[in-house]
This record gives structure tokens, sequence and C-alpha cells, in this order.
């Protein structure tokens, strides 16, 4: 299996009109350009993604939907909670992305959740992976995610093809 982990792009400040709650904040034009150009850059580069998971919450929900927009339009991402921030349980979230159909999925979350999670699958607790605003990293399995069972291919930012 092959995981790209994804940190949503950039959003509206909390309190900025339509984001009263942390839930409500959307991208920015910013946020949205950062998105499409991670799923150009994937699709230049004929990195094919089977699904999408994302966290329910506005913004990462918006990040996934501009991804597929560019790799499977008229396709929407599977959401669920356990991409929601700070409710990471790294052996939860596993189990639902093994259960996401296809061999190459993209999970949408937020900081430090992400990191944590990309630590936990590689075997380290450092503190060292940082995900940037639309990066994505690519973690292969030879079978579902597990702890300490990943192997990091890279990590990139939307900036690298903006």
């Amino acid at each position: 299996m092959l995981l790209y982990l994804i940190r949503h792009a950039e959003a509206v400040e909390l309190g900025t009109p339509g984001a009263a709650r942390d839930f409500d904040r959307a991208l920015t034009p910013h946020g949205h350009a950062q998105s499409l150009a991670i799923a150009e850059a994937f699709a230049r580069l004929r990195l094919t993604v089977d699904a999408v998971a994302a966290s329910p919450l506005v913004r990462a929900h918006q990040t996934a939907v501009d991804l597929l927009n560019v790799w499977q339009p008229g396709t929407r991402p599977v959401t669920h909670d356990a991409l929601s921030p700070d409710r990471l349980k790294p052996g939860k979230l596993s189990e639902f992305l093994a259960d996401v159909p296809g061999d190459r999925v993209a999970a949408v979350g937020h900081m430090p959740d992400l990191g944590a999670y990309a630590e936990w699958l590689l075997g380290a607790a450092d503190g060292s992976i940082q995900f940037a605003k639309g990066a994505a990293a690519c973690i292969e399995f030879k079978s579902d995610p597990a702890k300490g069972s990943g192997k990091l291919h890279w990590i990139i930012t939307p900036e690298w093809f903006m």
C-alpha cells in the first residue's frame, strides 16, 4: 500500500467572517492554489490515487475536493473523524485507512496529528516530521499501515510546484 499523507492547504484565520468556529475555516485563494499545485504535480508525475480520505473540517474537505477535481473529477472524498485535529489514535486511523478501497490512498488531515502519525508509522517519535500547509508525504507498506512498518519515500510542499 502507498499512503499519501497530506496536510490541508492554507485556511482563513479563526474569527474571519464565516469562520467563527475552527471547524468552519475555509481555504484561502492561496490555499486552493496550493492544493491544486500538489494535485497537478501528482498528475504530471503520473502518481495515481485510488481514494481520498479527509477530516470533516471544511479546510481539509476542500483540500481533498481540490485534489479529486484533478485526479478523479466527480469523485467525493471519504470523511472520517479519525483525521480530525486532536483525535489521533494511530491504530484506529490505520484500521480505517486499511479499509479504504485501493492500494494508493491519500489522507488529508491536520498538524500536529499528521506528523505524529507519520512518525508512528515509521517507528520514530522525536517530533522531526513536520508538514507545511499543503505538504504531502509518501509512505509505503508491505501490507496495511501499522506501527513502525512504513518506509518514507518523500515529503514535498506545494511551493516546489507553484
